[in-house]
């Protein structure tokens, strides 16, 4: 016991000595659950109980556990709210480090899981080499849909990272340019009005529409909403510091107002961003959500969520294929509880090793580099010992 809850502490994430806001976290959490959540019900409709025999009730279920694709729309939001937060305290703009950053903590855990999953793919496929590298190298440098207008056949999820990687480069010159403008009233304002005139461009090009949908193009007004929100949290401290029932309540109409609003129409995209933005203050300003946010269980699961983001699409593959072969007897909500008493934990469990032993160590500023230094000691001890 004393060890598992040792390896439980040691979940937490690391900040590379940054302030850790257990709230983040929580974010995280919201963020990944409802995908994960989505995923295994499409896996559970493609591999167990077929669509066209759920209830019409069980179809309005479905249809909701589907709306989980806003998770990956929080992700954005919280990517544009913690890469604008050293530029909101005025930070001075190193691009080069930035970069190098960026690379050696989140490259790391990338490539080992696509190369990983594409051996997969090609042992189980078929596939030749000559048809699945290309696709394989447009997967690791985050050009997959801009190369092939498609979702990566590795690991189809990789679509969110390309357009976490597009938004990275520039992040650091929109961030710097927004907080150049002195007066608080008149940036807001301003970006404000970017974002609607951001969206309503977006649709007159059909920008919201694949294959853009899929890039930052279809994306940016969430990272723009990241930015209010660094803004907010930096420069209206005392006004964030109190906390009202009234933004948890903001907090409750903002999640289904979000998951109702998730089309390529202009006017909801216009207002998902609204909700997004109360979703965001009831994290900072509620009286009981922060709270909840910041409760050990749930930011250590979001702290991982990068890994189980990476993984857990091939792991439900796995499973529902698995558990297809039993047929339909328990029906869809008989299959649904029972897939997920098994999916979760598995997800979970092994997230967390993966975690641990693949991308932790990368978390450290000085990760990468440690992590070459061992490679270079096991080699040099490896050949001293043939050698002799």
């Amino acid at each position: 016991m004393k060890q598992l809850k040792k390896f439980y502490n040691s979940l937490i994430r690391d900040t590379a000595g940054k302030q850790y806001l257990a709230f983040v976290d929580g974010i995280r959490f919201m963020a990944i659950m409802p995908v994960v959540l989505l995923h295994a019900n499409e896996r559970l409709l493609r591999y167990v109980v077929p669509e066209n025999l759920l209830s019409s009730f069980e179809h309005e279920f479905s249809y909701v556990l589907s709306r989980g694709a806003i998770g990956v729309m929080i992700f954005f939001t919280l990517s544009g709210f913690i890469l604008s937060l050293p530029f909101a305290k005025g930070a001075e703009l190193k691009y080069r480090s930035y970069i190098t950053r960026r690379l050696t903590r989140i490259e790391p855990p990338y490539i080992f899981w696509m190369s990983f999953f594409a051996l997969i793919l090609w042992a189980k496929s078929g596939m030749g080499l000559g048809e699945l590298l290309p696709h394989y190298v447009s997967s690791i440098f985050y050009v997959h849909t801009i190369a092939y207008q498609d979702f990566s056949i590795i690991n189809p999820v990789a679509w969110s990272l390309e357009v976490e990687i597009q938004f990275y480069l520039v992040a650091p010159f929109i961030a710097q340019l927004y907080f150049s403008l002195r007066d608080t009233k008149s940036r807001r304002s301003l970006l404000a009005f970017f974002t609607v005139l951001f969206i309503i461009y977006q649709h007159l090009l059909g920008w919201q529409l694949q294959p853009y949908r899929a890039t930052i193009l279809g994306q940016l007004q969430h990272f723009m909403v990241g930015l209010f929100m660094a803004d907010v949290f930096i420069h209206s401290k005392e006004w964030v510091k109190k906390k009202g029932l009234i933004w948890d309540l903001v907090t409750l109409v903002s999640v289904p107002v979000m998951m109702f609003t998730w089309t390529d129409e202009m006017a909801k995209s216009l207002l998902f961003v609204v909700a997004m933005g109360g979703f965001f203050l009831g994290a900072l300003k509620g009286k009981f959500f922060p709270q909840l946010l910041s409760l050990k269980p749930l930011a250590i699961i979001g702290g991982m969520c990068y890994t189980i983001y990476l993984t857990h699409l091939p792991l439900l593959e796995l499973l529902y294929s698995f558990i297809g072969k039993f047929g339909q007897s328990s029906g869809y909500f008989g299959w649904l509880s029972i897939s997920l008493i098994i999916a979760l934990p598995l997800i979970l469990l092994s997230s967390a090793v993966f975690y641990k032993v693949i991308e932790k160590p990368f978390m450290r500023k000085d990760g990468f580099k440690l992590f070459i230094q061992s490679i270079k000691e096991r080699f040099t001890k490896t050949s001293r010992q043939t050698t002799h």
